[in-house]
């Protein structure tokens, strides 16, 4: 053979495709920012992120209220109705929409939890009576 590329020397030789790259990279799956055990543990021995905003979110609509700076409740469609256009909202009323479109979601989710559990419940009556009757007297 000659001194010539060969078929095998060929695949040897590091190529990549336009745009890809070298494919070895960090990847970090954790939504986390600080130190990922610290905050595991947070989240496992004390509340999920949601926890601890509404926790938050709730003591500043209470100290709010009571230095008398909560706007009287109303609707976001009703401030739109009342204000003019080129007002925008307080960080205030802001937070009060958040917690009302939380709670809004919450009860939705809720709802379809029970909606869930009563089909399924139905359908191991269907299928199992007994069973059925056991479940049931096991959650009164």
């Amino acid at each position: 053979m000659s001194g010539g590329p060969t078929w095998y020397s060929w695949f040897t030789f590091p190529f990549f495709a336009p745009l890809s790259g070298g494919v070895n990279q960090d990847i970090s799956t954790g939504l986390y920012q600080g130190v990922p055990e610290i905050e595991i543990a947070i989240i496992k021995e004390v509340g999920s992120f949601g926890l601890q905003l509404g926790i938050i979110s709730e003591a500043v609509k209470e100290l709010a209220e009571k230095v008398g700076a909560m706007p009287p409740e109303r609707s976001a469609q009703d401030r739109a109705k009342l204000d003019d256009a080129s007002r925008d909202p307080t960080p205030l009323e802001k937070l009060d929409d958040l917690i009302r479109d939380v709670n809004r979601v919450k009860e939705a989710y809720k709802e379809a939890v029970e909606r869930d559990a009563e089909r399924s419940l139905k359908r191991l009556n269907r299928v199992d009576p007994q069973a059925s009757t056991k479940l049931t007297e096991r959650f009164r």
